[in-house]
């Protein structure tokens, strides 16, 4: 599938999009949707895998013998679909591109299946609603893990982080020829690091208006618009006031203060064109990548959702900073938020012992990276505590300080990294 050929199916996507009503969709009605795709009519239809946080609805399919998986794109989240598609489009282009003539590769890019009106999608309308639908081939024999814990011993644990750190580079060779020009975020404002430091400030004093938060908003329309309601705090529970008034909090908000100069450090040299801007993945954790059942050697990298313009510093930061965790993310104890080390170093070595197409100075700032992910994931949760939990929102079985402690895990994680610069320096690349 060309971007150029389906170029004609993407609406301009700077209009209004609706939005589907979440429901639930009987057999006979995936059926329908199915063989709207250019498929034969499917033998076998099952809901896979557990229900998504995101993507609701997800099927897997049987027609012609093969298997396929159906999904809907959740344009509560995702509000320009078309965009997200045009992205994930460009981005498997890119690296079939790559692959082509390149049989020492072993990697299988997503492959969507075209609608019988040629388009990559189907887009459906009628009287729940509206929603987009996508068909791709399922790529068999392989498997995926939520985290490095489900491997027994902790040989086969630093084998799989090594593997993640060679699906990543692939992935960024792979994608490192994608026409970044006309790319945008699905979700406007993501990764946006001056953003979330603005938003830390605008809700430390207290804004609660639009007026309050005019002079915090950032400059681009589309992101202002997406993101200004998380500039402020839209309660009047005095509780939630209170937090900013927390003692201990204290000395995390001095670190925020800072660290915000060393935060930008990706934005400005991808700005400043030290770094390549390329497609990025925008979420790079373990259980998007997929690993052979037979030979646990990685094949693809999948979820494609949030793909957009950035340096591919970001993913290996966002990677590392999750694997690397010994704690997780609710460690209610700081004194155990610690970087295992040998976590660190099998992900490095994969990743340099396979990468082609990083430069010297990319591969330099990989330590900074993984801080800077971490500091700005840090600054996200503990905003959110701190404006009333609604973004990262709580579940009735979350404890009401959810947001605060995983705040601090990552802030303090982010401590730990930087204190372990110079040593992830020294790493052996793996060549």
């Amino acid at each position: 599938m060309n971007l150029r050929d389906v170029e004609r199916f993407f609406p301009d996507d700077s209009l209004p999009n609706p939005i589907a009503r979440t429901r639930e969709f009987d057999a006979e009605e995936i059926r329908a949707i199915a063989c709207e795709f250019a498929i034969p009519n499917p033998s076998e239809i099952r809901t896979f895998g557990e229900r998504g946080n995101i993507n609701l609805h997800t099927f897997e399919l049987v027609a012609g013998g093969r298997p396929y998986l159906l999904q809907r794109i959740n344009t509560e989240v995702f509000t320009k679909p078309y965009r997200v598609m045009r992205a994930m489009v460009a981005y498997c282009e890119a690296q079939r591109e790559y692959l082509r003539g390149r049989a020492d590769i072993i990697w299988e890019p997503i492959e969507l299946v075209s609608a019988r009106t040629g388009a990559p999608f189907v887009d459906r309308r009628d009287s729940f609603g509206w929603s987009i639908w996508r068909l791709m081939r399922r790529i068999e024999g392989c498997r995926s893990y939520k985290s490095l814990g489900e491997v027994a011993d902790r040989e086969g644990r630093l084998r799989l982080a090594e593997e993640v750190g060679r699906g990543l580079a692939l992935n960024a060779d792979l994608t490192s020829g994608v026409r970044t020009k006309g790319l945008k975020s699905s979700l406007p404002g993501y990764r946006d690091t001056a953003g979330y430091f603005a938003q830390f400030h605008a809700v430390m004093a207290g804004c609660r208006t639009p007026e309050d938060t005019a002079k915090y908003l950032p400059p681009d329309a589309e992101v202002r618009s997406a993101t200004e309601p998380l500039y402020r705090i839209k309660t009047d529970d005095p509780s939630i006031f209170a937090r900013r008034d927390e003692p201990t909090l204290r000395e995390w908000f001095e670190l925020i203060e800072a660290s915000e100069t060393f935060g930008m450090l990706l934005t400005e040299a991808a700005r400043d064109g030290r770094v390549r801007t390329t497609a990025i993945h925008g979420d790079t954790k373990i259980e998007n990548f997929l690993f052979d059942r037979r030979t646990g050697r990685v094949r693809s990298l999948v979820d494609l959702d949030t793909v957009m313009p950035f340096t591919w510093l970001a993913d290996w930061g966002d990677m590392v900073r999750s694997l690397a965790n010994v704690a997780g993310e609710k460690e209610v104890d700081l004194t155990r938020v610690q970087v295992d080390r040998e976590v660190y170093a099998a992900v490095r070595i994969g990743f340099l012992g396979t990468v082609r197409e990083a430069t010297k100075v990319e591969k330099s700032l990989m330590p900074e990276a993984v801080e800077a992910i971490t500091l700005e994931l840090g600054v996200r949760f503990l905003t959110d505590y701190l404006r009333g939990d609604d973004y990262f929102r709580l579940t009735p079985n979350d404890p009401p300080d959810l947001n605060r402690q995983r705040g601090l895990v990552q802030l303090t994680l982010f401590r730990r990294f930087r204190e372990l610069r110079e040593w992830a320096r020294g790493l052996a690349d793996g060549r």
